[in-house]
């Protein structure tokens, strides 16, 4: 009993500490937390980081409507699936309400790894999602008592402004041909909707999504290929069908145009995408839209000419 007294009242005084801590927003995201110690904010993806201790912290902003497919990754039977030994599973208070908190331990590469993610639901406004991986090694710089402070200090920002979200990333989108930022990240990931709604979802809004990739690029040659399993892979929809595949330019760089068509899983509406690739020196950028077949016609255009496609520039 005087036991469980005490690490209680050795996490209220951690949590306490952490709500008169700074709280720290990475650039473009509405989510934030105070770190734990040794952790500082990223300049190169959306969270925190100790790169001597191998320790990251990754920060993921989803819509609202995502939070029932990412509660399904946390479900225990699954996470033993893939190899996780269970060290914590509960529910934690957090300024902006009640959040699921796990705690695993993975063996990845023959590296012993912890990993401690939250999951919480902000109504009508997204779903927040942040994971902390560190070395085995490293346990006693993070001690459980300290992740749970950090994770109970979750704070949501206003909706960012759009010159907010396009700073956030390593390029330049001048035109953006009426769709709107959803989010934007340091990482070159950047996701839009057009229409009023702040959602993902291709069957209700359309959707693009630009994202750098770094990956060697493929010879001439083998273009059209990598492209197709590109996509193939970022769809995750085998029954998808590719009608176009073709090698362009975009501002002057070899690319590739491919156009597919295909239905929506849960309501079975006929959807139609496109992928653009430009391929650089050192990596390629993705380029993904999407949106139901009869809003095809006059989602296109604004997706390619003068507009999102053309618009890209790196900084």
């Amino acid at each position: 009993m005087l036991l469980r007294l005490a690490l209680a009242f050795g996490f209220a005084l951690l949590a306490a500490r952490a709500g008169a801590a700074e709280l720290v927003f990475p650039p473009g995201s509405r989510i934030g937390l105070v770190p734990p110690p040794g952790m500082t904010a990223s300049r190169t993806f959306q969270g925190l980081e100790d790169r001597a201790r191998g320790a990251v912290m990754v920060i993921t902003e989803l819509s609202a409507q995502s939070y029932g497919k990412v509660a399904q990754d946390f479900d225990e039977a699954r996470m033993r699936a893939g190899g996780m030994e269970l060290l914590a599973r509960e529910t934690i208070e957090t300024p902006r309400g009640s959040a699921l908190l796990v705690g695993a331990r993975q063996t990845e590469n023959g590296v012993a790894m912890r990993k401690w993610a939250l999951l919480a639901l902000v109504p009508d406004e997204l779903t927040a999602v942040i994971v902390a991986t560190f070395p085995e090694a490293a346990k006693d710089a993070y001690p459980d008592a300290a992740l749970r402070a950090s994770f109970a200090s979750l704070s949501i920002k206003p909706r960012l402004s759009a010159d907010e979200l396009l700073a956030a990333l390593p390029y330049r989108l001048h035109d953006l041909g009426g769709f709107r930022l959803l989010r934007a990240s340091p990482d070159g990931t950047a996701v839009l909707t057009l229409g009023p709604k702040d959602t993902s979802l291709p069957v209700e809004q359309p959707y693009f999504m630009v994202a750098t990739r770094a990956a060697e690029p493929p010879p001439a040659a083998e273009r059209e290929r990598f492209a197709q399993r590109v996509f193939m892979t970022f769809s995750g929809r085998p029954d998808v069908r590719i009608i176009s595949s073709e090698p362009i330019k975009l501002g002057g760089a070899a690319g590739h145009e491919l156009i597919a068509e295909g239905k929506d899983e849960r309501t079975g509406d006929r959807l139609t995408s496109v992928q653009w690739l430009l391929f650089g020196t050192t990596g390629f950028v993705q380029m993904f839209g999407i949106a139901r077949e009869d809003q095809w016609g006059e989602t296109l255009p604004r997706m390619r000419m003068r507009m999102l496609r053309d618009g890209f520039e790196r900084r």
